[in-house]
C-alpha cells in the first residue's frame, strides 16, 4: 500500500512521505493513544481555528531541548489529562509545504491513563474516546489518508501484544 500522499487544505498542498524508522530530526509528535479498555483518544476544538474540523490525534511540537517522547508525554497531559504508561514508535513521515517547509512528524502507540477531573486549559477543548471500529470515521483525516489505516493496524497490534504481556 502506498501511503505517501498530497493533502490539499486552505489553498495549499502539503506532501506527506512515510520515512518509517529513518533517523530524522523530529519537529512534531502524535499518538495513537489507547486506554486500558481498548478505546482510542482523539482531541479537537482548537479555539479560533475553524480550519481544523473534527477530531485528530493528540500531539504537537517538540520544544528546544526536549526529546520527542518527552514532548509526547507533555502534549498528552496538556491536551487530555492523559498520563503515558507505555509507548512505542510507529514511525515517522516527512511533511513538505510552502508555509512550513520540511518537517518530520513521529507517530507513537501509547497506553494512557486518564484523569477524570481534567478540564482543558490549552488549545484543545474536547477529547473523545472512540472504539477501534470508529477510529477512521472519527479522525478528521482518517478516510482521506492511507497512513491512518496503517497507523491503526500497527498500534492495534502493539496494544494487543501489550495486553497479552500484562496479563502474564
Amino acid at each position: 500500500m502506498d501511503i505517501d500522499h498530497d493533502w490539499h487544505h486552505d489553498g495549499r498542498v502539503t506532501r506527506f512521505i512515510w520515512v518509517g524508522d529513518e533517523d530524522v530530526e523530529i519537529s512534531r509528535v502524535y499518538a495513537v493513544a489507547f486506554t486500558s479498555d481498548g478505546l482510542i483518544l482523539l482531541v479537537g476544538g482548537v479555539e479560533g481555528d475553524a480550519g481544523w474540523p473534527g477530531l485528530w490525534l493528540p500531539g504537537g511540537g517538540v520544544e528546544d531541548g526536549e526529546t520527542p517522547e518527552a514532548a509526547l508525554r507533555r502534549e498528552l497531559l496538556e491536551e487530555a489529562g492523559a498520563t503515558v504508561e507505555a509507548l512505542k514508535s510507529l514511525g515517522a513521515q516527512r511533511a513538505e509545504d510552502e508555509v512550513w517547509g520540511v518537517q518530520h512528524h513521529a507517530f507513537y502507540w501509547c497506553r494512557v491513563g486518564l484523569d477524570a477531573s481534567f478540564v482543558p486549559q490549552h488549545e484543545v477543548f474536547e477529547h473523545e474516546l472512540v472504539p477501534r471500529e470508529s477510529f477512521l470515521d472519527r479522525l478528521f483525516w482518517g478516510r482521506d489518508d492511507p497512513k491512518a489505516e496503517m497507523l491503526l493496524e500497527r498500534a492495534s497490534e502493539i496494544d494487543q501484544s501489550y495486553d497479552s504481556m500484562s496479563a502474564v
